[in-house]
């Protein structure tokens, strides 16, 4: 718990915060025990509340909800092999220098930025995965190499560019599009 504290004050300071248990992805209230909805305000709280449901031991687990409003995550499922990060997520650490923490199962990296997409989110079905909205991370606050987040709007487009190429949408449907 000690590290929820570490997560970056001005997303402590939203009110785009769910749970979730150990073995689900499916975000919960946190004001009581039903789900939440990533694309429902009125299903969020405070990270206060958040932290307390954790603490109270009705959840294992906070998360934030990206909402577009300036925000944008990227997550890494295989950032780490063997205790050592992954050329994939050295390459996308590098150019985003913005905050950065281990996912919950220890092998993923997280990363939030300030800027935009051209589109809600996209899953490349390569393990990486980028958002602004209707979709939340479970954080954990274990900060990696960067601490505070950062606008960056080039390296956002550099993920883009590089990695989503070829890419589906969030619910997996191809996109034909072009990026």
């Amino acid at each position: 718990m000690s590290y929820l504290t570490d997560i970056p004050k001005e997303l402590q300071e939203q009110k785009q915060w769910v749970c979730a248990w150990e073995n689900s992805k499916c975000p919960m209230r946190a004001d009581e025990i039903t789900a939440a909805s990533s694309s429902d305000p009125e299903t969020w709280c405070d990270f206060e509340t958040a932290v307390k449901s954790v603490e109270s031991e009705n959840y294992d687990y906070i998360g934030y909800v990206f909402a577009d409003n300036g925000y944008v995550g990227i997550d890494i499922d295989a950032g780490f092999e063997e205790g050592i990060l992954t050329p994939l997520a050295v390459d996308i650490i590098r150019h985003c220098k913005s905050y950065t923490e281990k996912s919950k199962s220890g092998r993923g990296v997280h990363i939030i930025l300030k800027g935009t997409l051209p589109f809600s989110g996209k899953n490349n079905l390569s393990g990486v995965e980028i958002y602004k909205s209707r979709r939340f991370f479970i954080t954990t606050g274990k900060q990696m190499l960067y601490k505070e987040i950062i606008e960056n709007q080039s390296a956002i487009d550099y993920v883009i560019q590089k990695y989503f190429s070829s890419v589906r949408s969030s619910r997996g449907k191809p996109i034909v599009e072009k990026i």
